[in-house]
């Protein structure tokens, strides 16, 4: 049987969906495990005023569609501003930083698959943990992200991407 015909469909409705939630709620609605590995598809909703660390994905390419508010994206050397609608593409190992003065939720396309197990690690971690800068870039760089600097301050500092 090939794998087309053995692939099943899927439906992730309102409020469906694996839920990690620190200083951003990321949910899960397309899964590596869904996919093979290929890509993933995540529902981020980020808190006014949230800032990444800076950071890279060695083999993922990210895709963010902003589907409400708006956010600012360094990519490499330019920062563009993206209102609701607007999609930003990042291929792997380009530096960059998501902030939200005002908050948004972004519709995150992550390929290949892998993030996903990241955001559960750190979900795993206790508050304390969190704070251990060293672990949380140990977690992150097994989950083909590499934190490049940490946030200037934003509200999620301290968190695995903030």
């Amino acid at each position: 049987m090939s794998a087309s015909a053995s692939a099943k469909g899927k439906l992730s409705g309102p409020g469906e969906g694996t839920t990690f939630s620190r200083a951003n709620q990321s949910t899960v609605k397309v899964a590596a495990a869904d996919t093979n590995g290929t890509f993933e598809v995540l529902d981020e909703i980020c808190k006014p005023g949230f800032q990444s660390r800076l950071h890279l994905h060695t083999r993922s390419y990210q895709t963010c569609y902003v589907m409400e508010g708006s956010g600012d994206f360094l990519v490499g050397d330019k920062t563009f501003h993206a209102d609701t609608g607007s999609c930003v593409h990042i291929p792997p190992g380009v530096a960059h930083q998501v902030s939200s003065r005002d908050g948004m939720r972004m519709l995150m396309v992550y390929s290949p698959a892998g993030i996903g197990a990241m955001f559960a690690a750190m979900y795993a971690l206790t508050p304390e943990q969190l704070k251990d800068s060293d672990l949380t870039r140990n977690i992150a760089a097994e989950h083909d992200t590499i934190i490049v600097a940490d946030s200037a301050g934003g509200s999620a500092r301290g968190t695995v991407l903030g």
